[in-house]
């Protein structure tokens, strides 16, 4: 049973599939963004390695211990970067996503009705929304392992001869995203993806003038953001070198970002659409972990606002949350 009910928000952080040098750098700045909006708030933020912590199931209730002590015992507010190219540590993340899950903390990343799979897997997440209606990429999975190859005549059958756009389905920020232009590529693509533990789709490359993201906190938009990729790259993602513009018009997709929230029940949604010359195709969307620090400003300020006070009510029960 929980103790008592804390505003303390936990980012369940996963550091060890970035380089190290760069860790601490992307600590510092996502620590700079965030502590000062959550004090506004009245929250106190901290990040805790997943390496520290050990979920489970202790006298009849779940329990995450960090050094000796079940975090668990009362109630706070947890975000948990739950990806890894790496299959045991992405298992281990699950294990305390749910642990956290199924206590009466907050486990901000749920905050849409559905499977978990709809928080991070791009084919589940194209796949439901083309169930609306909403314009989404064609989109085939390489099939794993040995079998890679053997998926490529009917991706060619479907896609073309080219190019294709090559990316993990649960991954973010850019990361383990290529652009191939030949079919012959694309094999000797397949051929590394084998050896890996990931699973990829592809989807044909669509020129297009930039990424826009819509942020929909419950049930309104709050604000967007137009990414635009450096000169002569592909890639829009801040993190590997794009640019961003605050609040673009956004009024080409309001309609399809809303009906996505109202679908999902999602009290908090980020909405990404590649804006290509032929209009709007939906790229993917996101949860607690498409937050607001890569916005700039006005924007940022305007959604953690907005983000802090969706957690707060998330926190003490004034909106239920989804199950």
């Amino acid at each position: 049973m929980t103790e008592r009910t804390e505003r303390v928000i936990t980012w369940v952080c996963h550091p060890d599939d970035l380089d190290p040098a760069y860790v601490p750098k992307i600590e510092a700045q996502m620590s700079e963004r965030w502590a000062g909006p959550a004090a506004d708030a009245g929250f106190v933020f901290r990040f805790i390695p997943a390496n520290e912590l050990v979920p489970g199931c202790v006298d009849g209730r779940p329990t995450l211990w960090h050094h000796g002590e079940d975090l668990l015992l009362h109630r706070h507010c947890y975000i948990v970067d739950d990806v890894s190219p790496n299959a045991h540590a992405a298992q281990f993340l699950r294990g305390i996503y749910r642990a956290i899950d199924a206590s009466d903390s907050v486990l901000l990343n749920r905050s849409l009705i559905g499977p978990e799979c709809l928080e991070r897997d791009k084919l589940a997440i194209l796949s439901r929304a083309a169930t609306l209606n909403v314009r989404v990429p064609p989109t085939l999975v390489i099939p794993f392992g040995r079998y890679a190859r053997t998926g490529l005549e009917t991706i060619r059958a479907q896609l073309g001869d080219g190019p294709y756009i090559v990316k993990p389905r649960e991954s973010g920020v850019g990361y383990g995203v290529l652009r191939v232009d030949t079919y012959e590529q694309l094999r000797s693509a397949a051929d590394m993806i084998a050896a890996g533990g990931q699973s990829f789709i592809v989807q044909p490359y669509l020129p297009n003038e930039g990424d826009l993201r819509v942020a929909i906190v419950q049930g309104r938009v709050v604000t967007s953001m137009l990414r635009r990729p450096s000169e002569g790259a592909y890639l829009s993602n801040i993190a590997q070198g794009g640019t961003s513009t605050a609040g673009p018009d956004y009024a080409m997709v309001l309609d399809d970002s809303l009906l996505i929230a109202r679908d999902l029940k999602a009290d908090y949604l980020c909405v990404d659409w590649l804006l290509t010359s032929d209009g709007a195709v939906l790229g993917e969307w996101g949860t607690a972990m498409a937050e607001f620090s890569p916005f700039p400003e006005p924007s940022r300020s305007d959604l953690a606002k907005a983000f802090f006070a969706w957690a707060d009510d998330t926190l003490h029960q004034k909106r239920p949350r989804p199950a």
